[in-house]
């Protein structure tokens, strides 16, 4: 079997923040080294997604090209992840040649399907700046919750679908001007009702392959109000042409490509694999994404690949994370509000935010996110358990060159087991995609760990017993160093290596007698959180903080 692994991608207009890191590519990453330490055939995909009337708008305003002003955020945005330990087979970008053949291989299997059809409508045009504005180029009050800048597409507040015509004093984002008409327009569109009924039926059948709840309930409650034909063209310059005659002078809708993308991005990848795996009947495309993304990746997105059928994989599991919030505000990457991915960094090493935000993770319900709780957790679970416990088993084996050879009583043997009952839920846990809690399971490990060795005090024992408690003590090291791979890669690597491991594996965690250990001079794994640290992340941050994916 094959794995595909997406996640939402990163849209080239800023650089993500915390949200959007949690919210998809994060928990994206963390899966798939679960699966590559399990040993699959898996891949993760992700890029960052270069089209869309944002980018042309930042565009205008820094006065240079969009694809220049693309590329230049792609560039940095590929590194503030890889800085983050993202691992990926490929990190590419949605405006390649690439992509670009498979967007039209596949508006064009529609169109032949019967699929595409002509729709008249009205479309925004700015009199000042004398041009057609494509949704996201106007911004006024959403009708729902009353936020101050939804854009004429979707609302980054309340996550609703939106028109420009519903915007409540709508104004251009090129000029500020508020004098807007709306005049008539011809687009193609996906004619979703259409293919309702095939979507209904392919979300009935695939949501029970481990779909959070969220994707299930909101995709269906759209179906059961009924889909509506789905424009994909826009009068603007930058995307890809129409190829279709009369409509040369339009370009894709960033919807349309953006999530074609996944395939675009893995072709760019490789010429030679890329149908190995889209094309491969037994894999799974498991896509990892935020709640505002549910309607695009359950509804249009299979649609898009139903009504083409040309081939390519749908959707095995869809994971949809709630929000992280700070103070009842939300981080967001247009207006520049919270700590992104990059300016994280200069606060703590990635190590360490991998931790806390996976600690935070909200898989079920929307988490809090704050100064309080990231000090709470870094001093708490990561250096008073995990940390404390690493550090007084390398102290008190200092001087150790090699893993003693024993028989294990009674107490070891229960320790260990424990730690196996631990081992088997985290695993479940991956199985399952409930992420958080598997890294709660290596937690305890540690918290098992400590309680072992409290009760043993190996300070008080020589010879033999030493050598007992010292086995289950470095085991239990070890297992925390494989396991925590996904979650910690950095801090998987310094731990291995002192067992002579290079690549984590979960056929690895036995310790067995006779290995080499090089222990060293031990030192602490982690540092505290200061009170210099919480007024870095304030200042950073902002009071403003917070974080929708």
């Amino acid at each position: 079997m094959k794995y595909i692994i997406t996640s939402a991608l990163p849209y080239a207009e800023g650089m993500p923040h915390l949200g959007n890191l949690v919210g998809s590519i994060l928990p994206a990453d963390v899966f798939y080294k679960f699966l590559r330490m399990k040993g699959e055939d898996a891949i993760f995909i992700c890029g960052s997604d270069e089209h869309g009337t944002p980018i042309e708008l930042q565009a205008i305003k820094q006065k240079v090209q969009p694809e220049e002003f693309a590329e230049a955020m792609h560039r940095q945005i590929k590194k503030a992840l890889e800085d983050f330990g993202c691992t990926f087979t490929y990190y590419g970008k949605t405006h390649t040649e690439q992509n670009k053949k498979v967007v039209y291989e596949i508006f064009n299997a529609l169109n032949k399907n019967g699929y595409i059809i002509k729709v008249e409508s009205e479309q925004a045009y700015c009199n000042n700046e004398k041009r057609f504005l494509s949704d996201t180029f106007i911004e006024g009050t959403c009708p729902h919750c009353g936020y101050e800048h939804a854009r004429g597409d979707q609302c980054e507040n309340c996550g609703a679908l939106l028109t420009p015509r519903e915007l409540v004093n709508p104004h251009c984002r090129i000029c500020g001007s508020s004098d807007i008409s709306f005049n008539k327009t011809t687009n193609l569109a996906i004619d979703l009702p259409k293919l309702q009924g095939k979507i209904k039926e392919f979300i009935e059948r695939n949501s029970k392959n481990g779909w959070s709840k969220n994707a299930v309930n909101h995709s269906l409650n759209y179906i059961k109000r009924g889909l509506s034909a789905r424009e994909i063209t826009r009068d603007l310059k930058w995307g890809f042409p129409v190829p279709l005659k009369g409509f040369e002078d339009k370009v894709f809708y960033v919807w349309f490509d953006a999530p074609i993308g996944y395939i675009g991005i893995t072709r760019e990848w490789s010429e030679e694999k890329w149908l190995d795996y889209w094309k491969e009947s037994s894999s799974k495309l498991i896509q990892f994404m935020g709640k505002d993304n549910i309607e695009f990746h359950a509804l249009f997105w299979p649609g898009m690949l139903i009504g083409s059928d040309v081939g390519y994989v749908l959707p095995s599991t869809i994971y949809a994370y709630e929000y992280l919030l700070a103070k009842g505000m939300k981080f967001s990457k247009s207006r520049g509000v919270g700590l992104n991915i990059s300016n994280a960094l200069e606060i703590f090493g990635p190590d360490y935010w991998r931790f806390v935000l996976m600690y935070l993770l909200p898989e079920t319900s929307d988490s809090e996110f704050s100064v309080e709780l990231t000090k709470s957790i870094i001093n708490g679970e990561l250096n008073n358990i995990i940390g404390n416990f690493i550090h007084r088993t390398l102290s008190l084996s200092k001087g150790i060159t090699e893993v003693p050879s024993v028989e294990l009583g009674e107490a070891a043997r229960q320790a260990i087991n424990g730690v196996e009952n631990e081992e088997k839920e985290y695993i479940d846990n991956f199985s399952n995609i409930r992420l958080r809690e598997a890294l709660r399971n290596v937690v305890g490990i540690a918290a098992k760990g400590n309680a072992y060795v409290s009760a043993s005090e190996p300070w008080h024992a020589k010879g033999k017993e030493l050598d007992e408690i010292m086995y289950v003590a470095l085991s239990i090291v070890k297992k925390i160093g494989i396991l925590i791979y996904p979650f910690m890669p950095y801090t998987s690597k310094s731990i291995l290596s002192i067992f002579g491991v290079d690549e984590p594996s979960l056929s690895g965690l036995e310790l067995k007698a006779g290995s080499k250990l090089n222990i060293g001079t031990p030192k602490p794994l982690f540092r505290k959180f200061t009170d210099e640290d919480a007024e870095k992340m304030e200042r950073i941050g902002g009071e403003k903080g917070a974080s929708k994916q």
